[in-house]
């Protein structure tokens, strides 16, 4: 079962990291509508892959260390295909950021636009779609090793699993991210809304 769900994950992010690939290119080419298919379509691989983990959650501790033995210094965000996800990730958003650039319009301003610059605004949120999954991801797989070894021992790369902790505040498009605050307070300055919460203050 370890090794099925593993050779399957593998199969299913290197399926993810061609689509999004490819989409690069698009992106490159203006066509923006492919781009956003082929992006969705590797997203339905990496949701499967992210499920994938559920099965590996049915190990107690002690069947996993039976296997853990023969593991040797592997983790799995160490998985080829997850890191070949993060190193096309930069890539991706090089991609959306130079046309941003063509079009001589700011991020905030491409949302604020978002009905005229409608297809490279669909961009920009599967942007934010994949960096949600490979958070996602991250999550799952530390919520994994702290069920199944704990979260006070050493993983089998010989770190503290709490570095699962702290990749897992590693963004991919912190632009991306960060501009919500932007919009959120100009509407606020606009509006003489609170900043915090949701509604006007008490």
């Amino acid at each position: 079962m370890f090794q099925i769900v593993h050779q399957a994950s593998e199969l299913l992010l290197k399926g993810t990291a061609n689509e999004l690939d490819r989409a690069r290119s698009s992106i490159a080419e203006g066509d923006y509508t492919r781009a956003v298919k082929l992006m969705d379509r590797g997203f339905r691989m990496l949701d499967r892959a992210i499920n994938l983990l559920d099965v590996l959650e049915t190990l107690t501790p002690y069947e996993y260390h039976l296997i853990r033995a023969g593991l040797g210094h592997g983790s799995g965000l160490d998985s080829p295909g997850f890191l070949a996800l993060l190193h096309l990730a930069p890539r991706l958003g090089q991609g959306f950021f130079d046309q941003l650039d063509k079009a001589a319009i700011a991020l905030e301003e491409l949302y604020r636009r978002s009905a005229e610059f409608l297809s490279l605004h669909e961009v920009a949120e599967k942007l934010l779609d994949f960096d949600e999954r490979v958070q996602l991801f991250r999550f799952h797989h530390m919520n994994l090793a702290h069920r199944i070894i704990g979260g006070d021992v050493l993983g089998t790369t010989g770190r503290p699993v709490d570095i699962l902790r702290q990749r897992q505040e590693h963004v991919l498009y912190k632009e991306l991210w960060e501009v919500r605050n932007e919009i959120t307070a100009r509407v606020n300055a606009k509006t003489k809304m609170d900043d915090q919460g949701h509604g006007r203050s008490g």
